[in-house]
């Protein structure tokens, strides 16, 4: 019996040392105590030394595995198709061609103030009433820092040169050269992309931008 498990031991070991590598260094074998008859070797002792053999050369086979040094590289972040602004935008360009009428908050019509009012409403975030009460919510930004989803706010004629009396939501930003490109409820031809700056009338009327998405 003593005999057959040296013999089981000597050749895992010898398995074990040709699946590591020539330079990898097998865990010496305990050594073990001779027996002085065949009674005195006890099936619990063979089991123990068993147990203690495969627990060696398994730590063995991981410490000297190939895999042994290798670190999974973190997972990318979920790539998100479209950020809430985006979601706003592609909400808001559902209303493309909507005519304007002073005073009308939708979904047929719209004025400036009514359909940002409209859209934001949507997306759960509400929105004073008219352009001006707008022009106090949320945060002044610099106009070189614009995401979409910001509001813009314009003077026009019935408002007076420098007092607020339009509003739009920026869509779309190019950081490349300073543009961007608005929806908003326009007298002439309602719900619309304006592209800014335009080098016109809305360069000349506009008085600052505000984010509310925060």
């Amino acid at each position: 019996m003593t005999k057959h498990i040296r013999n089981l031991i000597t050749v895992m070991a010898t398995a074990i040392t040709c699946f590591a590598g020539p330079s990898a260094k097998a865990e010496p074998v305990p050594e073990q105590t001779p027996m002085t008859t065949a009674n005195s070797f006890s099936s619990s002792s063979s089991d123990n030394i068993t147990t203690h053999f495969l627990e060696q050369a398994f730590e063995s086979a991981r410490i000297n595995s190939p895999f042994a040094s290798f670190t999974a590289e973190p997972s990318e972040p979920a790539f998100q198709s479209a950020t809430l602004a985006g979601k706003m935008v592609d909400y808001a360009s559902r209303f493309l061609g909507t005519r304007y009428r002073r005073g009308a908050t939708g979904p047929k019509a719209f004025d400036c103030s009514g359909f940002t009012s409209y859209v934001f409403r949507n997306f759960g975030i509400t929105l004073n009433r008219t352009s001006r009460m707008q022009y106090t919510q949320g945060k002044k930004i610099n106009i070189d820092n614009l995401e979409p989803g910001d509001l813009l706010f314009f003077s026009c004629n019935s408002s007076g040169r420098g007092n607020v009396g339009h509003v739009a939501i920026v869509a779309e930003v190019n950081k490349d050269n300073g543009t961007c490109k608005f929806i908003h409820a326009s007298v002439k031809k309602g719900v619309t992309f304006q592209n800014f700056p335009d080098g016109g009338y809305y360069d000349r009327h506009f008085i600052g931008a505000r984010r509310v998405l925060d």
